[in-house]
């Protein structure tokens, strides 16, 4: 039940960092077409408000603590607690890139990832454009480019992905259609770059 539970979360994980990934990368960096600007959002009625900023102490009761890269917030974890997975996201305006890396502790959980990758994005509309394998700073990978156009902008981004086996690492690159040089140059600067 635990196993069929979390291979449920890594693919709706796997799912929205994809879908997030070419909708922020479409309406966040480059805005939607024609310069129209989208209303604010109402907030979620179900939300509580945040308790008052407290000062960071250790967990309570053998919990693990936790605080992100950017410093933005800490957490203690409850007991049992353990990171199976982190992402990380990185903005090249310059290039009109964004780079999504993510790591997940459990080999099967990324295998389950890196298998059903192709089908959910042939499912969400995208052309897969080049699947194979590759080799990255001496481990082997696999390598999936795909086109998917947006829905709401009518923008066609392009997607580079190495999975890297033996790490449970996922590298992606995303951009507009346009100028997949750029990204492809990201991407293999990215991946040059990695030290595994």
């Amino acid at each position: 039940m635990q196993k069929k539970m979390r291979s449920h979360l890594i693919r709706l994980m796997v799912f929205l960092i994809v879908v997030f990934g070419f909708v922020i990368g479409v309406q966040g960096q480059w805005g939607p077409p024609g310069g129209q600007h989208s209303q604010q959002q109402q907030p979620y009625p179900y939300t509580q408000q945040a308790p008052p900023p407290q000062s960071w102490a250790p967990p309570s009761g053998g919990g693990q603590s936790f605080g992100d890269a950017l410093g933005r917030f800490r957490i203690n974890l409850p007991m049992g607690a353990v990171p199976v997975g982190a992402t990380y996201n990185f903005n090249l305006a310059a290039a009109m890139c964004q780079i999504n890396i993510m790591t997940l502790t459990q080999d099967q959980m990324f295998q389950m990832q890196q298998q059903n990758f192709s089908n959910m994005l042939r499912q969400m509309g995208a052309t897969i454009d080049a699947e194979q394998p590759m080799d990255v700073n001496g481990r082997r990978a696999d390598f999936i480019a795909a086109t998917m156009q947006d829905p709401n902008s009518g923008m066609s981004m392009h997607s580079m992905n190495a999975f890297i086996r033996n790490g449970g690492l996922w590298v992606q690159v995303l951009g507009p259609e346009q100028n997949v040089q750029q990204i492809s140059q990201t991407f293999n600067s990215v991946l040059s770059g990695l030290q595994l």
